[in-house]
């Protein structure tokens, strides 16, 4: 009886706080609009593929990266959040000086453990909707060999490390647990 209650005591300490670790699996998107502020972003909901792709669809790329470029408040921002394997994929246009449209997609993943930054976000300039829809399929495959081959197919804009949204992170992934 002893021994059955120290495991039942351990079993018990070893789940306080782990709620937000445990893997749960769904996808959630959010977006960010030109004017808005990048605090305040919420997720919209969960989503599937289809789901996104459609919201791809209706997202005002050109009038979004236009406001943008006037007020020079943020980048607006498509992304998707997968809680299970705790990746992020990110679109966010961008106009040149000739109003031609193109996008940065960005790719958020686990840092190794031990280090000071818990993820790391590789960002890559793609011109064509097209490949990015691609990419958002993989994505949602959790096909991460395929997705990172497509990816380095394209430009690197850069490559960061981030330890600041890390709790933001955590507090959004418990709302769906």
């Amino acid at each position: 009886m002893r021994i059955a209650a120290f495991f039942l005591l351990c079993l018990g300490l070893f789940s306080c706080g782990m709620p937000a670790n445990r893997p749960v699996d769904v996808f959630v998107w959010d977006q960010l609009l030109a004017h808005e502020d990048p605090n305040q972003v919420e997720p919209v909901g969960k989503c599937d593929v289809d789901g996104f792709l459609a919201e791809m669809e209706r997202f005002p790329w050109h009038d979004q990266a236009d406001e943008a470029l006037k007020i020079r408040k943020n980048s607006p921002t498509l992304s998707v959040t997968d809680l299970k394997s705790d990746r992020s994929f990110f679109i966010s246009p961008a106009v040149d000086d000739k109003g031609r449209l193109g996008y940065f997609v960005g790719y958020v993943y686990p840092g190794e453990e031990r280090t000071r930054a818990r993820r790391y976000v590789s960002m890559y300039e793609v011109e064509q909707m097209e490949a990015i829809r691609e990419m958002v399929v993989l994505f949602f495959r959790r096909d991460e060999v395929a997705l990172k081959r497509l990816l380095g197919k394209f430009p690197k804009y850069m490559d960061a490390r981030d330890n600041t949204d890390w709790e933001k992170y955590l507090k959004m992934k418990q709302k769906f647990i």
